[in-house]
């Protein structure tokens, strides 16, 4: 029975030290925004609003929403799983994948050996090229 406590709280300490299962937010100045190299960003409105620039470039995950006009570059084989906003713009190169959701007009381009899905308003995921756009 002891030696099932002391796993268990090894196993809880090692979830609380990795963070769980959620993100951190983004290091941002002003509207500038990165997620630090090789961590788990989850994004959101208040962290990365309206007219937003989030930099996910270093085996990051970066999942989550930002507001309209944000520019979102994904690479360095990160992944980026985001809702952008109206008039947002995507760059994903660099082997990254990235899936994108857009809540009105946007553009992606894909690049660089990346893989990239786009969902545009009322429409499923597709896999797209070298670029995409919706509205």
């Amino acid at each position: 029975m002891k030696l099932v406590l002391i796993g268990l709280s090894m196993m809880l300490g090692v979830f609380i030290a990795c963070g769980g299962s959620d993100g951190m937010p983004p290091s941002c100045t002003g509207s500038t925004c990165n997620c630090p190299s090789g961590e788990t960003c989850t994004i959101s409105a208040s962290s990365c609003g309206q007219s937003c620039t989030l930099d996910c470039a270093n085996s990051n995950d970066c999942n989550g929403s930002c507001g309209d006009s944000c520019s979102l570059k994904c690479t360095g084989t990160s992944t980026c799983s985001m809702t952008v906003g109206n008039s947002a713009s995507v760059d994903c190169s660099g082997g990254a994948t990235c899936h994108i959701t857009c809540t009105g007009s946007c553009s992606v381009n894909c690049g660089g050996g990346s893989t990239c899905t786009l969902a545009c308003p009322g429409q499923s995921e597709q896999p797209i090229g070298a670029s995409g756009s919706c509205g």
